[in-house]
């Protein structure tokens, strides 16, 4: 609930901001409309990028969400790591080889430096490089294709949860405005 009510009060004081009283009740309430009818259609061509394997899709259509991490901790962790996923596995399935995948891993590496275990190393960073651990030890074809197979599965699996949370927020924006009734989220 206190993140519904920080989405809101933020978007509230942004709209009385631009503009006089009248127009910014119209210009919030059509925004939270939209934001409530639009944002699952939007989780619905995603989701249907991931089932297709277009990660490449997935991963340039993900930025229009990405306003939403200033609002929550779990949408940020799981947006980024979406945002993660998504990148290195489009540039993999790119250039799908193991000459592509050493290249990626080189990247990376390149990037963000040599690791270092951290004693308590962010959730974020923990992922990165199991992500890269587990892409420098990829030795043959077949080993790829199992690889990005399974980050496949954990991107869909991480979506799901990452869903879960902005369907929580919706939900909750939805009982704290007054939403038209054609506006109706789905269940």
């Amino acid at each position: 609930m206190n993140t519904a009510r920080s989405f809101i009060d933020f978007f509230l004081a942004s709209f009385r901001n631009d503009t006089d009283e009248q127009n910014a009740k119209k210009l919030s309430h059509e925004f939270f409309a939209d934001f409530v009818w639009y944002t699952p259609v939007k989780l619905d061509l995603l989701e249907s990028y991931l089932q297709e394997g277009r990660i490449d899709l997935f991963y340039q259509s993900l930025a229009d969400l990405k306003y939403l991490i200033e609002f929550s901790d779990n949408l940020n962790r799981y947006w980024h790591v979406l945002r993660a996923y998504s990148e290195a596995l489009s540039r993999l399935m790119a250039d799908q080889s193991v000459k592509g995948a050493t290249r990626l891993y080189s990247h990376y590496f390149e990037k963000y430096g040599d690791r270092r275990a951290l004693r308590n190393e962010h959730w974020l960073e923990k992922k990165r490089w199991e992500f890269l651990d587990e892409l420098h030890s990829t030795m043959k074809e077949d080993e790829l294709s199992k690889f990005i197979l399974k980050y496949q599965l954990i991107l869909t699996e991480n979506m799901k949860i990452y869903v879960s949370f902005l369907m929580a927020l919706i939900n909750e924006v939805q009982k704290l405005q007054t939403v038209p009734i054609g506006y109706k989220i789905k269940s």
